[in-house]
């Protein structure tokens, strides 16, 4: 668990309002926003691996003309339905469930039966999260580590005027099952809320104040 300081997150918030910049802009919080303080908030999660991710591979070694064999001319694969990626010489290996670190280690002790000392890197590369609603650039964003919802909403241009701010809707598919927060950001509880970090696929929707008139 990291800890957070609330009133400095406010305080740079207020800087970012000043001088431009885009991501948690202090429209995210209400003045009445609950206390002041510092907060435990989760570890970062990691990234894992699933079927039909795009993953980048590269093996390094000492002597890189013994590592170019195990290097395939496109270093990006995509995880097999059954979560296993074909590689040159060390054939299918099973990824999906692994982090990236996790798939790293496991490469590098199959690669180490044909190399001496290797190294893998393993980087998911179309891990992406989807920011809907009342925000100024709503889209599919690509990202290469996990990042908070208030970062999220920053990518997406920040919440509009018109957000309503005290049910942020967070849906999350796993393991063949959607769920659903919701996130009062007029309060502390994001700080322990499961969505404070957010996971590869998620789809944020900030829905709007009011209801629009029907003529």
């Amino acid at each position: 668990m990291r800890k957070i300081n609330y009133s400095l997150l406010v305080c740079a918030s207020a800087v970012c309002l000043l001088t431009g910049c885009a991501v948690d802009k202090m429209t995210l919080f209400s003045a009445s926003a609950s206390g002041s303080g510092t907060y435990s908030v989760p570890d970062a999660p990691r990234f894992v691996l699933e079927p039909d991710d795009v993953v980048s591979i590269v093996f390094y070694g000492n002597d890189q003309e013994t590592v170019t064999p195990f290097n395939a001319s496109d270093t990006n694969y995509v995880v097999a339905r059954d979560g296993s990626v074909t590689l040159p010489v060390l054939g299918r290996r099973q990824l999906a469930g692994m982090s990236e670190t996790e798939a790293e280690q496991e490469l590098q002790k199959a690669a180490a039966q044909h190399l001496r000392n290797p190294m893998a890197r393993v980087h998911i590369r179309n891990a992406r999260i989807t920011v809907l609603g009342e925000v100024r650039r709503p889209g599919t964003f690509t990202v290469n580590k996990p990042v908070t919802l208030l970062a999220a909403l920053g990518l997406a241009g920040d919440m509009l005027p018109s957000a309503k701010r005290d049910n942020v809707l967070v849906q999350r598919q796993a393991d063949g099952k959607v769920t659903q927060y919701r996130v009062n950001l007029l309060t502390d509880e994001l700080f322990s809320s499961p969505c404070y970090y957010l996971q590869k696929g998620d789809v944020v929707y900030v829905s709007p104040r009011y209801k629009a008139s029907r003529h």
